[in-house]
């Protein structure tokens, strides 16, 4: 079908909504009427800001003081394990990045994030092909984070099982202001940051720059990160606004300490497997980001966005490759000399009616890729850049055409539609000929759409949603075949998903009191799954259908005038509704159905109780996280252990002068544990050690009171 005959039928239902608008104003709230749930919150739906009450989809806010109060801010996983839903296990990796995932979506990343849409002030940090870096979001900068997950997700397209949006309001006094902590393991991070223009001036800006080191918690994990962010925003009158946005990363070292065997890991959990520091294997990384986002509102009724964007990345990673291993014709290195260029715009257009409103925009997205292999040693020396054994120009080209509408046809009733129409192209050129021509490329067309409704009721409502979604490859996936030969993997296609959704949010009259749940089923298609995990390497194949069905709960509100409460709870039963058999360098690997998706906690809980003074200038809060059982490959033949740990935290404030510190402690008890698993790793090395007893102090002050 074409793409005209495909996207004309839900543009007419959506420009039909939109048409029904009546001259009857929706009713707004007196200024002395107490607020109604979602008043405050916001939340972006494909670039616009709609309020959180009327939207049927599982949406969290993150505020400033989750993401800053009595946090080392070092790693998104410290705000997203409030959010339901949302799994962020720290893998005490930073050569790997995070492990995030949503409904079970980016599990089987074995380093970055996959399945994610990353946003940062409307500039993309995931590129074309759907691969995404945590690292690179400016935490000590961000007023807020948005976290949207389900059928919602699915309106931003290819690999959208989950969408996370940083945000910078620019709304704070001017002023400057600094943080420093230190900690165990020799970890240290300070940050600076200046605001300037007051908040109706035409101009306003703000600028942040932070440094963090570490030894690492185990041998071979020490790491050093910088990061520069810069914000520029002109608004000559209320109806109009220009941003340049900047983001910065330079990680000079990240030491990789490995994932552990079963046996290893029993033994000393604290350890590093010797391949690592013979290879010395570790990973550098570069990374400019820079944008323009634009945005008018004309005639109270059109509103006009329009945003581009350039992000430039290089990456150098030792491998822990054998030297013997490398000696196949095919074998591309065990050093990756990577540079990724992307490059998009983003133009939409949106009407408002009394009743609802409808947008409709376009989106180009060029990636360019160098992508290099060099062997890892030189004679009897290892962890060095020997001879080339790859080289490839890669590009991946995407444009997207999309619409949504929401309308309100009721006094309590609001239904929301959107669709993406993707189309998508991966070229790659092999410059190498030593181990034959592996040039080539694919095409694909992928739809993406979802539809739901809500009700309003006394405090809160109830929503339905349905949504169709996909997600491609990424380059990195296609570049090495199941079956150990050289070439462009063609046989790896897109999966496909549909996702049903369930949910209620309710807030109590004083707004004291929060809960959200969320029942899902998602159905998968050719799930893409690693086939083989070897030496830093992960080649990818097709998979039959998968089922995702769970449950999220959360709820928060205060118990008295001093005490606080937060929950966060996901149970997700996530499993191979077909077997299927692939050959991985003549393995024959024969899955059952039945068997759980690797890589996906059962259970997920994150509790938090918190106690402030009466003058607000102390608290101290009491941190659990429990999480359940991980597969560790298709196989299921072995598991990461359910664990619980617990944090302790206090923070304090000065009455007038604007100092502040905080402390805490990080895995009270002393736990042992895996934090995460390296999905199907052919060397058994699964396991990914947690950190063990941490301790963190720090203090900073602000001028901007």
């Amino acid at each position: 079908m074409s793409l005209r005959r495909k996207l004309l039928p839900i543009l007419f239902c959506s420009a039909t909504l939109h048409a029904q608008a009546q001259s009857v104003q929706v009713p707004a709230a007196e200024p002395e009427a107490t607020p109604q749930p979602g008043d405050i919150d916001t939340i972006r739906v494909v670039g616009a800001a709609q309020p959180l009450r009327g939207l049927p989809g599982s949406v969290s806010v993150l505020d400033a003081a989750a993401l800053r109060d009595g946090q080392r801010r070092v790693n998104l996983s410290e705000s997203l394990q409030r959010v339901p839903g949302f799994t962020a296990l720290d893998r005490q990796n930073y050569a790997q990045d995070l492990q995030i995932q949503s409904r079970g979506f980016g599990a089987r990343s074995t380093f970055g994030i996959r399945g994610i849409r990353l946003i940062v002030d409307g500039i993309p940090s995931s590129a074309a092909d759907g691969q995404g870096q945590a690292a690179a979001f400016p935490l000590s900068s961000l007023d807020r984070i948005e976290v949207l997950r389900g059928p919602l997700a699915l309106q931003y397209g290819n690999a959208a099982g989950g969408v996370v949006l940083g945000l910078s309001e620019l709304d704070a006094l001017p002023g400057p202001s600094f943080d420093a902590w230190i900690g165990s393991d020799r970890s240290r991070r300070a940050s600076l940051r200046v605001d300037g223009g007051e908040s109706g001036d035409a101009w306003r800006w703000r600028a942040t720059g932070s440094a963090f080191s570490t030894d690492g918690a185990r041998p071979h994990s020490a790491a050093r990160r910088h990061q520069f962010n810069a914000i520029g925003e002109w608004s000559p009158r209320d109806s109009e606004r220009l941003r340049v946005v900047y983001n910065g990363l330079r990680q000079p070292l990240a030491q990789d300490p490995l994932g552990l065997t079963r046996a290893a890991f029993a033994r000393d959990p604290g350890s590093t497997d010797a391949v690592a520091s013979a290879f010395d294997t570790r990973k550098t990384v570069r990374e400019d980001q820079f944008g323009v986002d634009w945005r008018r509102e004309r005639a109270g009724a059109l509103e006009l966005r329009a945003t581009a964007y350039r992000t430039d990345r290089a990456v150098e990673q030792y491998l822990a490759v054998p030297a013997a291993a490398q000696s196949a014709p095919g074998s591309a290195g065990g050093v990756i000399d990577l540079q990724r260029l992307s490059t998009g715009i983003d133009a939409a257009a949106r009407w408002r009616g009394e009743r609802g409103s409808l947008a409709v925009g376009v989106e180009a997205v060029r990636l360019d890729e160098d992508r290099r292999g060099f062997e890892n040693f030189v004679g009897d020396r290892l962890g060095v850049r020997g001879r080339p054994r790859r080289d490839e120009r890669n590009r991946v080209d995407v444009v997207d055409l999309y619409a949504s509408a929401d309308h309100r046809f009721a006094e309590d009733w609001t239904a929301l539609s959107g669709v993406r129409r993707s189309t998508l192209r991966f070229d790659s050129d092999d410059r190498y000929f030593a181990n034959g021509d592996d040039s080539g490329g694919t095409r694909d067309a992928n739809t993406a759409l979802s539809f739901g409704v809500v009700r309003a009721f006394a405090r809160g409502e109830v929503y339905a949603s349905y949504g169709r979604g996909f997600e491609t490859p990424t380059l990195n996936e296609t570049a090495y075949r199941p079956d150990g030969a050289a070439g462009f993997n063609r046989d790896l296609g897109a999966s496909r998903n549909r996702a049903y959704e369930l949910g209620l949010r309710w807030r109590s009259v004083d707004a004291s009191q929060r809960i959200e749940m969320a029942l899902y089923r998602v159905d998968g298609e050719d799930e893409i799954v690693p086939a083989l995990n070897r030496g830093g390497r992960a080649s990818f194949a097709n998979a039959g259908a998968t089922r995702r069905e769970g449950i999220e709960f959360g709820a928060s509100g205060d118990l008295g005038a001093q005490w606080r409460y937060a929950i966060a709870a996901n149970w997700i039963d996530a499993r191979f509704v077909e077997g299927f058999v692939f050959v991985a360098q003549n393995d024959t690997r024969v899955v059952a159905a039945g068997n759980r998706i690797p890589g996906v906690p059962r259970s997920d809980v994150f509790a938090e109780l918190e106690w402030r003074s009466g003058d607000g200038r102390w608290s101290s809060a009491l941190e659990a996280r429990m999480v359940g059982a991980i597969a560790v490959d298709d196989r299921n033949s072995d598991a990461a252990e359910r664990h619980a740990r617990f944090a302790w935290r206090g923070q304090w404030r000065a009455r007038d002068s604007g100092w502040h510190a905080f402390w805490r402690i990080d895995n009270l008890f002393d736990r042992r544990y895996a934090g995460s698993v390296i999905v199907n790793e052919a060397n058994g090395r699964y396991f990914e050690p947690g950190a063990g007893r941490g301790f963190s102090l720090g203090f900073g002050w602000t001028g901007r009171r």
